[in-house]
């Protein structure tokens, strides 16, 4: 098999980097082979599974050393339920994402868009679809759909980076093409058979699977150390710098990009540059409302508080603060004493029996007061010591 990367003095020119696929095919059946003539194992194929593998086990360990559920190694459980939800929405996302935006090629036999063997993913699809998975599982389940969020996203990216040489083995996606007389060192030969029409004339083109694979390294690399420099960013902040961070990476690599291109239906307009302005738009947006216009109380300081307060252990405390969090975002348009009222039973007399019921509620007003940024003291806030 020939090398995967070739180094050569391409026209006694330049020393480049020149880029060369073996194939399709990590292996494959001869022809003649009974009920597996043809087949093989696709580096593609591969590739994907190397990347949701190196993805599932970095997100555990980001779980666990999170420590997104009190007991350990639940959070790793957790990931691998979780996984399995995303892989399959995501896959599913993918390939109807690239049907919808390439349906000339499906209009007259709907069925091959099911010939999932022949290709054709998009990564936007399959983002939006597994987004909308975690958000459904979130929901079923109560879990911080925002801190699980946040522990995927370096996964994700990374499985990107591993996924994208995929593009290159099929000798598919591929940039602009490089003329005979440019110095440019980095290309990619594109054997005839897979070239656009109009660039037959060409041999070689921008490796911009190889641009964007060490781009979604960066963002990686960016993404782990706010992970680890900066572990007290508020939840989501890793989600919209990921959204923002592929945007970007996107746009120049559509502008390159000549190959296999998803337009929007009708227009000329390539899809990926709407998805991509969208997440700019969005996830700086969202950024700035959470850094600048939402207030997100410090929950660790009012689980001290309470704790103080009431006389109880400081994780019982944080418990309790935990979830009525979660009852505030849960039910924000509510009452405030309707907010008590659903906060009551995991505040029960056992966990304080030296607090009266009215002490208790009382504090659990005070609590959802802080959690809404208001100055609890019209509540009382003397009686409760």
């Amino acid at each position: 098999m020939q090398s995967v990367l070739l180094m050569n003095l391409w026209g006694a020119r330049l020393l480049g980097l020149t880029f060369s696929s073996p194939g399709e095919f990590v292996f494959r059946f001869p022809p003649e082979t009974p009920l597996v003539g043809g087949l093989g194992l696709r580096w593609y194929g591969l590739l994907m599974a190397i990347a949701v593998l190196v993805g599932l086990l970095l997100t555990k360990a980001l779980a666990e050393a999170r420590h997104l559920e009190k007991e350990p190694g639940k959070a790793s459980e957790r990931v691998e339920i979780l996984a399995l939800w995303l892989v399959v929405s995501g896959f599913l996302g993918a390939r109807l994402y690239y049907v919808l935006t390439h349906w000339s090629e499906f209009r007259d036999d709907p069925l091959s868009a099911f010939a999932i063997w022949r290709g054709g993913i998009i990564i936007h699809g399959g983002i939006l679809a597994g987004a909308l998975a975690l958000y459904l599982y979130c929901r079923a389940t109560g879990i911080n759909g925002w801190k699980y969020a946040d522990v995927l996203t370096p996964g994700l990216i990374l499985g990107q980076a591993i996924g994208r040489w995929g593009n290159f083995f099929n000798s598919e996606a591929y940039g602009a093409p490089i003329p005979p007389d440019s110095r440019w060192p980095l290309r990619v030969y594109i054997p005839p058979q897979a070239r656009e029409p109009e660039y037959s004339q060409f041999e070689f083109f921008h490796p911009i699977f190889f641009y964007e694979s060490l781009l979604n390294l960066v963002l990686f690399a960016l993404l782990m150390g706010m992970f680890w420099r900066f572990p007290k960013l508020k939840d989501g902040t890793w989600v919209w710098t990921y959204v923002v961070g592929y945007s970007l990476i996107r746009i120049p690599y559509e502008i390159l990009r000549v190959s296999a291109v998803a337009y929007l239906p009708g227009t000329t307009i390539k899809a990926a540059y709407v998805a991509s302005a969208i997440g700019l738009v969005l996830g700086i947006g969202m950024l700035i409302y959470m850094y600048r216009l939402r207030f997100d109380p410090d929950l660790e300081q009012l689980a001290a508080w309470l704790a103080e307060r009431a006389g109880l252990e400081l994780e019982t405390a944080a418990e309790l603060v935990q979830r009525a969090w979660a009852i505030q975002q849960k039910h924000r348009r509510a009452d405030l004493l309707d907010r008590v009222t659903l906060a009551m039973p995991h505040f029960p007399s056992a966990l304080a029996p030296h607090l009266s019921l009215g002490q208790r509620e009382l504090l659990m007003r005070q609590l959802f007061c802080r959690l809404e940024g208001r100055d609890p003291a019209g509540e009382g806030l003397a009686q409760a010591t």
